[in-house]
């Protein structure tokens, strides 16, 4: 077992999505391997304590793998509530989630309310990383993302890590879009990063939503975690790209929960750390 470092944070809990249509989330992602886990309403002193009071009486659903494992996402209902365009406003862009063989996912992959901005192809980064983009039905985006191979200097898992029965694994890395990659860098201090890389690379998917030429590039920093787990920032300066508009919670990527140390308080709650990019820091179980 890798040695724990005793400040950064670290792993990524789980991601929480505001959605219209509860049912039709579920059955969207039964499509994906996800089951329906703890569920209820939200209690006025959670919804306090997310600075979000409105949300007291919603009902909460947890998603987890089939084949076992932690949930990976906690979705919210809201009926009614405004679509968020995922690429065209900054905050939370996408949720990178492991899988065993995105090839023979995308082949069996039925529409059920996904839609393939995507198709699998190696990664710019590196040949070892396979991946697929999907929209979901709140407006959610998705890469799903084969790794074949250790990619240093990232500490990411493995395809090859899952277990035999299962298809589907964690959330590993957690995509913003920002108007600042430095200043997204810097408001995720408090989290000890275990270390920070700034570099170029073409985001075929955002290029094609914005109109680009496809090999446009894009100024990226990743900041790596305990965990075997990633904040991707890419900064996204472009006429098209707003934040979303304040006083309701769109559809879509609400925030991201990640596990800090017990006894590093300092980013504890929730946080706007950019733009329309809100982080739940929670203290490990």
């Amino acid at each position: 077992m890798a040695q724990v470092h005793s400040e950064a944070a670290g792993p990524l809990r789980h991601a929480t999505l505001i959605v219209s249509d509860l049912p039709a989330m579920v059955s969207a992602y039964a499509s994906l391997g996800l089951r329906p886990g703890a569920t209820g309403s939200i209690s006025k002193q959670v919804a306090a304590d997310w600075g979000q009071p409105q949300l007291a009486g919603r009902i909460m659903l947890e998603l987890a793998p089939q084949a076992g494992g932690p949930s990976l996402l906690r979705m919210i209902e809201i009926p009614g509530a405004p679509a968020r365009p995922t690429r065209q406003t900054h905050g939370w862009m996408a949720l990178e989630i492991l899988v065993r063989d995105v090839d023979a996912l995308a082949a069996t992959l039925p529409a059920n309310g996904f839609e393939v901005v995507g198709p699998p192809a190696d990664l710019d980064v590196s040949p070892n990383i396979r991946a697929m983009q999907l929209i979901g039905p709140a407006g959610e985006m998705l890469y799903l993302t084969q790794v074949k191979a250790p990619v240093p200097p990232f500490s990411i898992p493995q395809s090859s890590d899952l277990p035999a029965n299962a298809d589907l694994g964690q959330l590993f890395i957690a995509v913003m879009s920002a108007p600042s990659r430095q200043a997204a860098v810097l408001a995720c201090e408090g989290l000890k990063p275990l270390a920070a890389l700034h570099f170029d690379t073409k985001i075929t998917v955002l290029n094609r939503a914005l109109g680009h030429p496809v090999d446009k590039r894009w100024p990226v920093a990743t900041l790596q975690f305990e965990a075997s787990c990633l904040f991707e920032i890419d900064e996204v300066i472009d006429a098209q790209v707003g934040t979303a508009p304040r006083g309701a919670l769109p559809q879509g990527l609400a925030w991201i929960t990640i596990q800090t140390p017990n006894g590093n308080a300092a980013m504890r709650g929730l946080k706007e750390i950019s733009p329309g990019a809100w982080l739940e820091c929670v203290p490990a179980p």
